[in-house]
């Protein structure tokens, strides 16, 4: 059995000094307490509130999705490596803009190569998301399949799929699949780099046609921009009306 805990689930418009009742931090999450997925500036603030303060202790690897600062904070990730050593998978951007450390050694990754990442087989796809185009600097989503045969799905930071993320995707059968849901209901500009709730209506249709996600699998939505969407309750109940899971800070999935 393994464990998904997502530690943040907002997008980059949520900030600190903002929190007035329901809040979410910026994404992130964690798989069996040792895979950090994407490392922002509010992760320790996660573990202080929920009085785990031993929470990262655990954590030996983590994956990046892009190098925009809600993803990726470096001086997160240098207090992180403070306590243990870290490998850290992710584009040259990235591991530019952390720096060298005694403590963090990096994989590189490429889009649609294979490595073997700790315990678990990772798969970088293209995302369909802006970034700065130079060189080996890339967007991804991640295929992460860990030791017990269970395979997830992380995809925050895109609008459609791009095709040749989408064959690789149809190879798999997911036991979670992790969405952006950056945009709620609404026509918005980021169409063009994030998911509305009606893109993502359109593709759980094509997940489902194409059986995506193995017996009992579960696809969850996060990434929520606090200016796009009304209240949780009511995201989370649009969501499920065509099988998705609105996700939250806190929120633990045994798969």
């Amino acid at each position: 059995m393994s464990e998904l805990l997502f530690l943040g689930t907002g997008a980059a418009d949520w900030e600190m000094e903002q929190r007035n009742g329901f809040f979410r931090r910026n994404s992130a999450a964690l798989v069996n307490r040792d895979l950090l997925l994407d490392c922002g500036a509010h992760i320790f603030d996660f573990a202080e509130e929920r009085m785990l303060p031993d929470l990262y202790r655990s954590v030996s690897h983590i994956l990046v999705t892009h190098d925009h600062s809600d993803h990726i904070s470096p001086e997160s990730v240098h207090r992180l490596a403070k306590r243990q050593k870290l490998t850290i998978g992710c584009d040259r951007s990235v591991m530019e803009r952390i720096g060298s450390h005694p403590n963090i050694t990096y994989t590189l990754l490429k889009p649609f190569e294979k490595v073997t990442f700790g315990s678990y087989t990772v798969i970088p796809l293209l995302a369909n998301h802006h970034i700065v185009a130079d060189g080996e600097n890339y967007a991804f989503h991640h295929i992460v399949k860990t030791n017990d045969g269970k395979t997830l799905f992380y995809g925050l930071d895109s609008a459609w799929f791009l095709r040749p993320s989408w064959e690789v995707m149809k190879q798999q059968r997911f036991d979670v699949m992790v969405l952006d849901c950056t945009v709620g209901d609404k026509h918005d500009w980021r169409i063009f780099e994030h998911n509305t709730i009606p893109m993502l209506r359109e593709q759980m249709k094509e997940i489902e046609a194409q059986n995506l996600l193995a017996e009992h699998g579960v696809a969850v939505a996060s990434h929520f921009a606090r200016t796009l969407h009304t209240t949780h309750e009511e995201t989370e109940r649009v969501l499920h009306e065509f099988g998705m899971i609105a996700a939250y800070d806190g929120m633990r999935l045994e798969f």
